[in-house]
Formats: C-alpha cells, sequence, structure tokens
C-alpha cells in the first residue's frame, strides 16, 4: 500500500495548509460509468434477494462505524447505542455498532484526519465529505472495498434495491464500473422540499392576488413595507439567493452553479439571467423590499424570528416549517402558503427548481476491514423489507402500527410524544435518522406531521421543470477532481462576495459586471465548464 500511505501523507498536508478540494458542505451523488453501459444494467435487472438469516452471528460482534451525529439526535443524547433502533436492531443481528461520532460542525475535518491516518473504521458513512479523489480512487489507494464482487451474495437485497430503476442502477456505479457506496435510495421520488412562502392573511388584507411575476411580486412587497410595517418585505438568504432551491433566480431560469441547459453545460451566475437576477435584487434592496441585513441573516433557512414577529412577508423555506411559524407568532391571524417562483411575464417556462429527491446519501466500508462481510451483511439487512421497516418506523406498537391499508403510521409515541419531544426528536431516536446509513428510504414517514395544506406546497414548487439541473449521477475523473475543486473553490468565493456587492450597489451591475465576467473566465471558468461537459457527457452516454 506505498500509494496509499504517500497519498495519506499529501493529504494530511493539504489539510494542515487548509487546501483540500472537492469536499463540499452538500451531499451529492458521485457516479458515472463508461464501463458499466446500459447492458450490464439490464443483464442485471434479474437480480434476486437472498433471505437474510438472523442473528447475522453467533457471538455478540463490535463493527465500528464513522458516522456524524444527527442534529435532533443530539439535542436527546449524544450516544446512538442509545437509539431505540440501533438497540433493536442489535438485538436482531448480534452486531453491536462503536459509533465514531466527530464534533458537530468538525466533521470534514475529522474524515480527512481519519484518511491521512490510515486508521479506517468498518464503515464510514458519508455526509458533506467524501475522498477527495473520488470513490475509484480510493478504491485504486486502497482505502474503500469495491463491493462489486460481493453484489450477488453479501448485499443481494441491497443489489436488488439499486437495481429496480435504471437511474439507481446508473447512478450507484462509478466510472469504472464498480459498486463502492451503500446509498440510500427512496421508496419513490420526493417533490422539492423547499421553496417559496408568503404571508396569505396580509394579502387578502390588502386585497392582493397571489403574485406570478416580478411586477407582482414587487406591488406586494411594496405593500407589505407600507401597510404592514414590515421591515424585511422579503428574506433572500445570508448569500445573496436562496440555497438549493434558488427559487427567487428560478424565473430567470439561473441557479448558483453550473446548468444542463438542453446538453450543454453553462454556468449560471456567467448567464444574462444572473445579471437580470442582481439586477432586480439590487432594485428592491434600494427601494427596501429586502432584507437591509441579508448578509448576516439566515443562510439555509430565513431567521425565525424575522418571520414569527411579523417582520417579513415573503421567504424561502421547507414544506414542513408553516405550522411552526404559525404555531410560533403571536399574530395568531398569520397563514402561510407555498407560492411558484416568480416570472418576468405570465406563462413563461421555468427551468429551475430544488430537484426531486430520490439518491442520497451513502455508506462505505474500508477495505482493510477484518469484518468486512458482516459489515456488508449488516448494511444488507436494511434493504430487506423487515430491516428497511425497522429503520424507517422503528418497533410495531411501539412506534408504529399499521393502518386498515396495511401502510405503517407512527404511534402517538411520535406525533404526539408524552415526554415533550417533537416530531423530528422523535423520528431520530425511535427510528433511523435520515441521511445517514445507506438503504430502502421511506421519505413519507415525515409527513405525519405535516398538515395537508402544506404538503401540497411540494406540488405548488414541483409544478415546473427542474431539466436545468445537473443530474445528481455525474462524476469526474481523479485529475478532473482536483482540477475542478480547485477551480470552482476561487470562483464561489468570488462569488460569494461579488453578488452581495451588486445587490447593496458596492459594485454597478451596468459597468462592473464586464469585469465580473472576465474576472471569472481568468480563473480558469471555460476549463470548469469544459470538465463539466465531459462528465455530462459520459452520463447522458452510458
Amino acid at each position: 500500500m506505498k500509494f496509499k500511505k504517500i497519498s495519506a501523507f499529501l493529504l494530511l498536508l493539504a489539510l494542515v495548509a487548509g487546501t483540500l478540494s472537492g469536499c463540499s458542505g452538500k451531499e451529492t451523488v458521485n457516479v458515472s460509468s463508461e464501463n458499466a453501459p446500459k447492458a450490464q444494467t439490464e443483464a442485471n435487472t434479474e437480480a434476486v434477494a437472498s433471505e437474510v438469516k438472523l442473528p447475522l452471528c453467533d457471538e455478540l460482534t463490535t463493527l465500528t462505524l464513522f458516522i456524524p451525529l444527527d442534529g435532533n439526535m443530539a439535542t436527546i443524547t449524544s450516544d446512538y447505542n442509545e437509539n431505540k433502533f440501533f438497540q433493536e436492531l442489535e438485538k436482531r443481528t448480534n452486531v453491536h455498532i462503536e459509533f465514531v461520532c466527530p464534533a458537530i460542525g468538525e466533521e470534514p475535518t475529522a474524515y480527512n484526519l481519519m484518511i491521512a491516518s490510515d486508521d479506517l473504521p468498518d464503515i464510514i458513512a458519508h455526509n458533506g465529505y467524501h475522498y477527495v479523489d473520488g470513490l475509484d480512487a480510493a478504491v485504486d489507494d486502497g482505502y474503500y472495498l469495491d463491493l462489486t464482487p460481493y453484489l450477488e451474495t453479501h448485499l443481494s437485497n441491497y443489489n436488488k434495491l439499486r437495481l429496480k430503476d435504471d437511474f439507481f442502477a446508473k447512478s450507484t456505479v462509478t466510472d469504472k464500473g464498480r459498486v463502492v457506496g451503500f446509498y440510500q435510495i427512496f421508496s419513490e421520488p420526493q417533490p422539492p422540499y423547499k421553496g417559496l412562502q408568503i404571508r396569505k392573511d396580509w394579502l387578502d388584507d390588502l386585497g392582493l392576488d397571489v403574485p406570478v411575476t416580478f411586477d407582482d411580486w414587487e406591488a406586494m412587497l411594496v405593500a407589505f413595507k407600507e401597510k404592514k410595517n414590515a421591515y424585511a418585505p422579503l428574506s433572500i438568504g445570508s448569500l445573496g439567493y436562496n440555497m438549493d432551491s434558488n427559487s427567487m433566480s428560478a424565473g430567470y431560469n439561473v441557479l448558483n452553479g453550473f446548468m444542463n441547459v438542453n446538453g450543454t453545460v453553462k454556468f449560471g451566475p456567467a448567464e444574462e439571467g444572473w445579471k437580470k437576477y442582481l439586477t432586480k435584487m439590487n432594485d428592491w434592496y434600494e427601494k427596501g423590499l429586502i432584507d437591509p441585513d441579508f448578509m448576516t441573516g439566515g443562510g439555509y433557512m430565513p431567521d425565525m424570528t424575522l418571520i414569527t414577529s411579523g417582520q417579513c412577508g415573503a421567504w424561502d423555506s421547507m414544506y414542513t416549517m408553516p405550522a411552526l411559524y404559525e404555531s410560533s407568532s403571536e399574530d395568531k391571524n398569520m397563514q402561510i402558503i407555498p407560492v411558484a417562483s416568480p416570472v418576468e411575464n405570465p406563462g413563461d417556462e421555468v427551468h429551475v427548481r430544488l430537484a426531486d429527491s430520490i439518491i442520497h446519501a451513502y455508506c462505505t466500508i474500508s477495505a482493510d476491514s477484518p469484518n468486512a462481510e458482516l459489515a456488508m451483511r449488516w448494511l444488507d439487512y436494511m434493504c430487506t423489507e423487515e430491516g428497511s421497516l425497522l429503520a424507517n418506523y422503528g418497533i410495531e406498537h411501539e412506534s408504529f402500527e399499521f393502518d386498515a391499508q396495511g401502510k405503517p403510521q407512527f404511534t402517538e409515541l411520535v406525533t404526539n410524544n408524552p415526554d415533550g419531544l417533537s416530531f423530528a426528536q422523535c423520528m431520530t431516536y425511535y427510528a433511523l435518522p435520515p441521511s445517514l446509513i445507506g438503504g430502502d428510504y421511506d421519505w413519507t414517514r415525515e409527513l405525519s406531521s405535516v398538515p395537508e395544506e402544506d404538503v401540497i406546497s411540494m406540488d405548488v414548487w414541483g409544478s415546473v421543470s427542474d431539466d436545468y439541473n445537473m443530474p445528481a449521477g455525474i462524476s469526474y475523473t481523479s485529475d478532473e477532481a482536483k482540477e475542478l475543486g480547485e477551480i470552482v473553490n476561487n470562483i464561489n468565493t468570488y462569488i460569494t462576495e461579488r453578488t452581495s456587492q451588486f445587490i447593496t450597489g458596492v459594485m454597478d451591475i451596468d459597468t462592473d459586471w464586464d469585469s465580473y465576467i472576465s474576472d471569472i473566465k481568468a480563473m480558469n471558468l471555460d476549463r470548469a465548464i469544459e470538465i463539466n461537459q465531459a462528465a455530462l457527457d459520459r452520463f447522458n452516454n452510458r
């Protein structure tokens, strides 16, 4: 493993220098498959799952698992072994898990130090951190186990799950045709869970219709400011755009990253639509229609106090939040509804939104694990009907019951916890916390706590296309990942600064736009586009 040791040393040096690239805070699916064409997918569609015999081992055996501590779980306990799901899983499998949980917020650093130390646990749960050169390189460098030879044996249930759909099959292999990650695969696609929301009670009081165009929005925001004394009529997020959903720039058909425009890669912040977006936000900023403190406000989610105190009338948030906003506000007339992204003209087609969730976080197994076979069978159990039911809903007659249609439903222990735990806390305590370990994920379990009028948010936001989004399944070669990471890090730092400056008027959008574009191109934007185009082409030609 000489190369592995050298790689670890270089990685540690890079970490100390603070120059690591390729580790983003957002979970992505790094997949592509030049060597796993459709023929391979079709050949495996008849995969058959094997019966899992419990317990998995005669004597209690310990596996080590590097895993972040779920935020909701952290409010209850810092030890996953107190989680009811993991307790029951241990009873069934006779496998004890020794959890390695880095401090919240320090997960990427802890992961990189772990890789550099060459001392890996049996299983690694990836959530916002990845091997810098990609999964193939992680196998070639001797860190992760290639799971491909075990798909029909120790991972047969997972293999059946990943082959039930062509997209899943493509999105769970690497450039070299390997299966390395054990992915979380959604039982059914989850529509966009984040988008624009407004105060419907304010609209009614002011005699306004639900806004459609940017002009409609401006009239509404002016009324919110002048008639409702809103300090921040619109919240746009601390970066100057709505993270993930890009819900305000969507009407100009741009997002804050690389886009797939009919098979051609473009970079949103360098497009004319982004200039229009910044021009509009600057105009609204000057008119006092957006949060004057947006740069210090909420990032991914808006400042809750701003909303519940009646200082804000429109924002971008998750579909699970309106009921919480309403119940937390002293204004008992507060009514929040979802709305579509504004457009320039009625009837304009929109191609940008938060994409449907189909495949998510993944686990890898360490190449040197002495318990690799057991680790695979332990993960595979969560792809069985029995195992996935336990992971998603917990224990029957305790945290869930079957309804008349045979569908599991959480009991009041979860939905109305006698100890005062919230629904989110209960889901992480009595079942497997979401986005941590792969397997068959039933996202509809969270609907138990969401009023029907808020569930329709996903239909409102999902009524437009997301075809300008880059496919979640593309991946890069090791060389591409290194080069792209450096370019994108530099460009993103620059754009973050300039976006706020354009919106606040520190830079003039008319006179400074050309120099802004020149600066981005000087940072090798064209090369970054070229790399993404190659990755997209490989994905499309798979």
